[in-house]
Parts: structure tokens; C-alpha cells; sequence
């Protein structure tokens, strides 16, 4: 549209009408011969249908069937400017006889002048504001008139040409003049003054004394040099005497000017203000055409943006406070305020103005200086244990958050030291960019962060912003020419809370639950009733567990593997079971992370292989010849001798070979990077033990410990089986690693195999040996030597 008058500052002007409470609705109007059409709408539906309205004046009162009709109760009339004859405001209200009060006119001046960026853009477009009812002037920063509307020509009874040129200090009473001086130098070179509201004498032309409350701003331009002074009227009233002096305050500039927003009828970014820019980060050419979810914090659950959402549907505005992003991923509260605008064809647009929102922390000012981290120039553990105790005093709601870096030791040894550091260091940068003002951070161990974060007072708040500092590890960091992927925990606990009587139990929840989501394999826990039942339960584990190794209380169950050669079951593998007396059947899943908790995995790993051994010659006995794996973990590797007699002595002690024994261990014991673990495999293996990956595909999978490493089975995750026949990508990558392996010579065993219809696919596949529900279940010895007796030998069946 001509003029400029529908751009981004007139749009913003239209929806402040509504926001300032100078009208419920607001409509631009063009004409049309004697009628108007609607153009553009806040606060209310643009309107189908042309309108009427009668009079010449330039502000009147709308007729009440026009307002009925747009199912308002009364309305104004408003021509935008003499230059622009054919565009005109009509200010819609609910009530019947509403009328404008005046303090909504000074907060519509002061909503204009108090930011820099938008009243640079006000200055620009003046005569759109040549009859509002608001006294209106500019003036040089040192005081000449450059502009007046016509209200204010009104008040001084002089015209636009009469005044334009001539100094301000010719309708001020002389005593008060140096003091008027002084006050727009103050403004000049101070702008955090802001607005300042004056009361002084004026001289009328007709040489009545006035009194009169002066709002008075200075904008600036782009390169923050004074440009034009901007002032209007918010009292004036006639005074016989004249007092001497001035009286003299000021509304503050923000800390921050306030951005502005353009949204399309799709939510799409159209224009965005310099306010913008500097609270977000992002530059306007980056986000148009972008929606604005791109600033989502995560703070804010789905439901919150549905509510907002609904409140612009049904009201056309929405205000509140949000938590958004800027570009560099630091979050930060604002002030936030939508209202909807409505073009031709009902097309709408989104007008958002915020500000952001500063939290000093008055309790901190006082507080002594915090103790560095020399690594990452964080708080240490003793400085941040310090805050936790004030904070935890203040009795104020807060979460603290445990962050563990999961495997870390691994960049360490499998990489370098420096490369561990700059790890750290760039965790700390990315979580930093994702605090919050008020928010704390501190690095409590080799591995560990430990975050304050005030206000959280509902588990689901904690979810939202732990999620949210845990994306912020998602991208890779690009160190030593690789790309290195980062995978934490986080655990939290809230204070104040049931269980929490200080900052040390509340510190000690924290870990508990970091703890249990590292046990559950989970990416965040917090502590509640559940977590402190759980722990419970796993102190009375650890102290059963003992019984259960020393009195025999554990079994052991063989599930069979078979021969895809010969469909004979050659191989066993030995599975540790524990039937409490009360409290039933326990998984290992669950008990062996206890038993390494505790220190018993090196007790309980000898139990299996003595009673593994002991079945075995058995089966020896009874005329089965077979192999037996055995699961042994990372933890026991640690405490075997380095010629690995500890679990030969046992083996030999039971009458067998070594050959007869394969010892499963995970993909993480070569990611440790501990050279003395392959001086211990070698040993074992020269001794006639094989070795097998157990689970592969499910930790670090990298190949290239298949070819340093002496390993003689790999045995495939069930995983990778679960979705075959019919994924073709599970069969692609399926066959990848079958070849590779087969290439390095080693064989390969299948877990997991449950189906008919896997059966019938792997049997073309070059796998070496089956394991899985669809041969055999796990079964004790008994039960297994019914079945050894029994099996027929391997087939494939018909698939379905």
C-alpha cells in the first residue's frame, strides 16, 4: 500500500492502540467514495463489507448501528493525516459511550519513544499522527520546532507555519528557560534517563501564564547521535502566579529496547525490528520466512503454546512470559505480547513485541568471590556447595541438577589428555549458553557439573529445562580433525521437597538419581518417592546379594547354540539367575549393576564360572561334548592377573581345557584403551579360551578393535534381527557387518532369533552359529539334558 502506511511500524502502531487500552478493536480504513473499506484489523475480524461513516470532523464518535453491526458498543472516528486524506483509524470498544482517557493516549507516546529503534521509526512517519487527540511536537535536540499536529496547534492557537523555526524558549517563561536548557543537554548525553516528565510554566501567545506536565524524549539515530527532541502534553491548566522552578522526573529507558516481530497468516517471520537483532542474536535476513519456533527455549510444554494459541484464535492477543533462545543457545525471559492483525480476504498476521526480562540476584551481591576451575572457569565443588547452602537458607524453590559425562575416561585413553580438556571445556561453554539469568554452574568432579536453577518447582518444569541442556550436547564437537559425540546423564532432585532436610541430602538425591538414571540407561531421572523406594531396595539387594553368592541362593540356566553347518547345538551359554525368597524373581539386569556397586562382581563372577565348570563336566560325563560361554565384565578384567591364571586355575580344577571355555566380554573393554586388557585376552587365548563380542552393535561398534583385538565370535545383537525379514535397511546393514567380520576371519553367532520366518532368512545368510526362544529358553541343568537327549537337530522351518 502507498506510503508506507501498513509497514512493519504502522502494523505495530495499530495492535499498541489495542494493547495501550485506547480501543478493544481497530480497524484501517480506506475510502471508497463515501464509504470506507476495511483494510487491516487488531484486536477484532476485518470486517467483509464496506462502511459508512457520516461527519467531517476529523475525530468524532462513530454511529451506534455502524458499531452494532461490528458487534461494538461505541467507537471513534480518527483521520490519520491531511496528506493521506483517504486512510482513516476507526477505534472500536465494547461499552456503549466509552471515551479515550488521556493516561491511555501518554502510555501510547511513551510506548513509542521510550525504545530507540521505535521511535527512530516514529519520527519517520509523523503525519499518520497529524490528528490524533495527543498533543504532538518535534523539535531540534536544542529546542527549535520542526513539527506539531493538530492538537497542539490547537492548545497554542497558532498554526503548523507559525510555529515550525521558532525556538521552545519563546513559549517558556524566561525564569525557567536554563533550567528547559539544561534539562535537553541531560537528555542528549545521558539516554539511560529515558522519558522525562516535566512540570513548568508555558507563555500562551496571548500572554496567559500556563502549567503544564510535559512528557519530553530525545531520539536518537542509527549511530546513537541525537537526533530530534519528542514531546506532548499530559496536563494543562491556567496559573495565575508562576512558582519559581521546575519540577522534574523521569520514566527509565529499558535495559534492553524491546523487539518486534511480523508474523504471516503461516507464522512465518515477514519483519523483524533492530530490537530484535540485538536481544536475539539473529540477524533479520537469517529468520525471514522462518517460524518463530526457532527461539524456543524447551522450557514450555505443548500445552502452554496451545494456550496461547487459543487466546489468539478467540481474543486476537495474547500476553505473558516466556522463556526463548537467542542464537548463540543462551536462554532468557521476556516479556511477550501477540496480537493478531487482519488483512483483505480475512488474511491474518501476528504482531509480537517483547522485552527482555533481567533477574538480579540481590542475595549473590553480597556473597563472597567464587573459587574457579582452573579447566573450564566454572564455579569448583567447594564454592558451588557454598551457594547451595544459601540458596537452600533462602528457602526459595529451585532445582539442582548432577551432570555426568558418560564414558568419559574414553576420550582420555582412547584419544588423549588434551582432548579430555578441551572436551570438558567445550561442555562447559555449551552448557553456560543454556543457562538463564540467575541460573548457576559449576564443575563438581573430573566428569560432573552441577546446575542451580531457580524457580522450578514441578517435576515437569525439571524435565523440560534437563532436556533442554542435554540438546545442547547433541551436536558433535569438532576436535582432534574428528568429530567427538558427547553422551551425558543428568540426574535432579527440587528443594524444598519431603525428603530434603539440607544442602548435603539434597546434593547426595541428586547423585541417587543421576545413579539410577545411569542403572536404567536413561538420559535423565529426578529424585522422588519412586527413586527413594528404589534405593531401598537396592541397599537390601546389595546386602542379600552377599548371602545369595556365600549360601548358594543363585542358579545358573543354559540356553543352547546352534551349529548352522551341522544343526547340532555345540555351544552353551551360562545365564546367572536369583530367586529371592520374598521378593521373587530378581533380573541380573538388575542385580549385577548391584553387585559391581558393591565390590561383589569379582565373587559373583567366580560363583558362574566355578558352577559353569562344574556343569560342564557333567555334560562331559554324560556324553556332551561342548563349549561354554561365560559372561565375565569389564570390572573383573580390572582385578585379573595379567597372565590370566586366576580363571585358568579354576578351569583346570574342574577337569577341563581350556578350549571348552568362551569368555563374553562387552565393546567397552576395548574402548578403555587399557593395554593391559590385551595383554590379559592374549594370555587366555594362548591358553586355549576363546574369545566373544558379546551384544555387538549395541555400545561403540568400532571395527577397527575387530582387527587389533584377537577375537574368534562376534555375536550380533538381536536388534539388528528384529525388524527381518521386511526392513530392508536392517538387512543391508545386517549383511555389511556379516561380510566384514567373515572377511576378518572370525564367526559370527546370531542372538535373538525368534521367528520362523528369521529363520528362514539367516539361513542364507553366512552366520556361523543360532542362539535365541526359537531354539531353546535358558533352562537348568536338568532340563537342559532332557533337551540334549531330545534334539533332533537344527531345521528350518516353514515360514509363515
Amino acid at each position: 500500500m502507498e506510503h508506507g502506511i501498513t509497514s512493519w511500524f504502522s502494523l505495530w502502531c495499530i495492535s499498541q492502540l489495542v494493547e495501550q487500552r485506547l480501543a478493544d478493536g481497530v480497524l484501517l480504513c480506506h475510502r471508497q467514495g463515501q464509504q470506507w473499506q476495511p483494510v487491516l484489523a487488531a484486536g477484532m475480524p476485518l470486517p467483509d463489507t464496506p462502511l459508512y461513516a457520516a461527519g467531517k470532523r476529523q475525530f468524532r464518535r462513530l454511529g451506534y448501528p455502524l458499531c452494532r453491526n461490528l458487534k461494538m458498543g461505541s467507537g471513534q472516528f480518527l483521520s490519520l493525516s491531511a496528506q493521506y486524506p483517504e486512510y482513516a483509524l476507526f477505534l472500536l470498544h465494547h461499552r456503549r459511550h466509552a471515551r479515550l482517557p488521556k493516561a491511555a493516549w501518554l502510555g501510547f507516546f511513551a510506548s513509542m519513544f521510550t525504545y530507540p529503534d521505535r521511535a527512530r521509526q516514529a519520527v519517520s512517519i509523523l503525519p499518520l499522527f497529524e490528528y490524533f487527540p495527543l498533543p504532538l511536537v518535534r523539535a531540534t535536540p536544542d529546542g527549535v520546532v520542526e513539527w506539531t499536529n493538530r492538537a497542539l496547534q490547537h492548545i497554542t492557537g497558532e498554526s503548523a507555519g507559525n510555529m515550525v523555526g521558532r525556538s521552545l524558549r519563546e513559549f517558556t517563561l524566561g525564569a525557567d528557560w536554563p533550567e528547559t536548557r539544561r534539562l535537553y543537554q541531560r537528555l542528549a548525553n545521558e539516554p539511560e534517563l529515558g522519558i522525562a516528565v516535566v512540570d513548568k510554566h508555558y507563555l500562551h501567545p496571548n500572554g496567559h501564564l500556563l502549567q503544564a506536565e510535559t512528557q519530553l524524549a530525545l531520539v536518537r539515530d542509527i549511530d546513537h547521535n541525537p537526533l530530534c527532541l519528542m514531546g506532548t502534553l499530559a496536563s494543562l491548566r491556567p496559573r495565575a502566579v508562576a512558582p519559581p522552578g521546575m519540577s522534574l522526573r523521569f520514566i527509565p529507558a529499558p535495559e534492553q529496547p524491546e523487539g518486534v516481530m511480523i508474523c504471516d497468516a503461516n507464522s512465518r517471520l515477514e519483519q523483524v525490528s533492530p530490537g530484535f537483532e540485538q536481544v536475539t542474536g539473529y540477524a533479520e535476513g537469517e529468520v525471514r520466512g522462518s517460524h518463530p519456533s526457532l527461539l524456543r527455549s524447551g522450557l514450555h510444554s505443548w500445552g502452554f503454546y496451545r494456550q496461547m494459541n487459543r487466546a489468539l484464535n478467540e481474543q486476537g492477543r495474547w500476553q505473558g512470559e516466556v522463556w526463548n533462545r537467542r542464537r548463540n543457545g543462551q536462554v532468557y525471559p521476556e516479556r511477550l505480547s501477540i496480537s493478531s492483525l487482519y488483512g483483505p480476504g480475512n488474511e491474518v498476521r501476528f504482531v509480537a513485541v517483547f522485552s527482555e526480562m533481567k533477574q538480579p540476584d540481590a542475595e549473590e551481591q553480597n556473597a563472597p568471590p567464587e573459587e574457579k576451575d582452573a579447566l573450564t572457569g566454572l564455579a569448583n565443588r567447594t564454592s558451588f556447595q557454598q551457594r547451595l547452602v544459601r540458596h537452600c537458607r533462602l528457602n526459595e524453590p529451585f532445582a539442582l541438577m548432577i551432570l555426568d559425562i558418560n564414558n568419559f575416561r574414553l576420550f582420555n585413553n582412547a584419544i588423549n589428555h588434551r582432548v579430555g580438556d578441551r572436551v570438558l571445556q567445550e561442555v562447559a561453554a555449551r552448557l553456560r549458553g543454556r543457562l538463564r539469568s540467575g541460573d548457576a554452574l559449576a564443575r563438581i568432579g573430573s566428569d560432573e557439573f552441577a546446575l542451580l536453577v531457580p524457580g522450578i518447582v514441578h517435576h515437569r518444569q525439571a524435565r523440560i529445562f534437563g532436556r533442554h541442556l542435554l540438546r545442547a550436547l547433541a551436536r558433535p564437537l569438532l576436535m582432534a580433525e574428528q568429530q567427538l559425540y558427547v553422551d551425558a546423564t543428568l540426574g535432579g532432585a527440587l528443594w524444598p521437597g519431603p525428603n530434603e532436610k539440607d544442602a548435603e541430602s539434597l546434593l547426595q538425591h541428586a547423585e541417587q538419581a543421576l545413579f539410577g538414571a545411569k542403572q536404567k540407561h536413561e538420559p535423565l531421572a529426578l529424585y522422588d518417592d519412586e527413586l527413594n523406594r528404589n534405593q531401598s531396595r537396592r541397599i537390601r539387594l546389595q546386602h542379600d546379594l552377599t548371602d545369595a553368592i556365600q549360601q548358594g541362593g543363585l542358579r545358573l540356566h543354559y540356553q543352547p547354540i546352534v551349529d548352522t553347518a551341522s544343526g547340532r547345538v555345540t555351544k552353551l551359554e551360562a545365564l546367572v539367575r536369583w530367586q529371592h525368597a520374598e521378593l521373587g524373581a530378581i533380573s541380573p539386569m538388575e542385580f549385577v549393576p548391584v553387585a559391581e556397586e558393591c565390590g561383589m562382581v569379582q565373587a559373583l563372577g567366580d560363583w558362574v564360572l566355578n558352577r559353569a565348570c562344574a556343569d560342564l563336566r557333567r555334560l562331559e560325563l554324560a556324553g556332551h561334548s561342548l563349549l561354554m560361554a561365560i559372561n565375565r565384565s569389564s570390572l573383573e578384567f580390572q582385578s585379573l592377573g595379567l597372565d590370566g591364571n586366576e580363571w585358568l586355575s579354576i578351569i583346570e580344577h574342574h577337569g577341563l581345557s581350556p578350549r571348552q571355555i568362551i569368555f563374553e566380554i562387552t565393546e567397552s573393554l576395548f574402548m578403555q584403551g587399557n593395554e593391559h586388557h590385551l595383554e590379559r585376552i592374549t594370555a587366555l587365548r594362548k591358553a586355549g579360551c576363546h574369545i566373544a563380542i558379546d551384544d555387538f552393535g549395541t555400545g561403540f561398534s568400532a571395527l577397527n578393535y575387530l582387527r587389533t583385538f584377537p577375537i574368534d565370535l562376534v555375536k550380533i545383537d538381536k536388534s539388528f534381527i528384529d525388524h527381518l525379514p521386511g526392513n530392508q535397511k536392517d538387512g543391508l546393514l545386517l549383511e555389511g557387518i556379516l561380510r566384514i567380520i567373515g572377511d576378518l576371519g572370525m564367526q559370527v553367532v546370531i542372538e535373538g532369533m525368534e521367528t520362523p520366518a528369521q529363520a528362514a532368512y539367516l539361513s542364507t545368510r553366512p552366520c556361523h552359529f543360532l542362539q535365541g526362544y526359537l531354539i531353546a529358553r535358558p533352562m537348568p541343568l536338568r532340563e537342559l539334558l532332557i533337551f540334549l537327549e531330545n534334539y533332533a537337530g537344527h531345521t528350518v522351518p516353514a515360514a509363515d
